[in-house]
């Protein structure tokens, strides 16, 4: 019992909750048609042979145009043919109001599904994953 009460202190003391704080959802704003994405691209670097596959490096540069700071994700996937992710990564940066930033990571594709890949596409969300 003891353990319990604990738990739950505990809980409402991390999110805020005892101390009125808002809470998490109500913290963000989600809105992300002011989130542009201006620019992206992502290059293959390192091959792993052993495991088989092969590191890649990406980055976008994105612009908050709203009057707020946002807590910007970005979901990168390299897509083949027809459109079908073989690969996704993801990052997020704080934007700063009317702010541009670059935002860029890297991640692995499997070395046989390197060839397949003709093109990538970036996907924003605001907030919390």
């Amino acid at each position: 019992m003891r353990g319990r009460v604990a738990w739950i202190f505990f809980f409402f003391l991390s999110t805020g909750i005892a101390l009125g704080e808002p809470t998490p959802t109500a913290a963000f704003d989600r809105d992300a048609s002011a989130i542009e994405v201006l620019k992206h691209g992502w290059h293959p670097s390192t091959v792993w042979e052993r495991i088989g596959k092969t590191k890649f490096v990406w980055k976008a540069t994105v612009r908050n145009n709203s009057d707020i700071r946002k807590r910007v994700y970005v979901y990168y996937d390299l897509l083949d043919a027809g459109g079908v992710p073989l690969a996704r990564n993801v990052a997020n940066k704080y934007i700063e109001p009317h702010q541009t930033v670059d935002v860029a990571s890297d991640s692995y594709i499997m070395s046989v599904d390197l060839p397949g890949v003709k093109g990538s596409r970036v996907t924003v969300r605001v907030g919390s994953p």
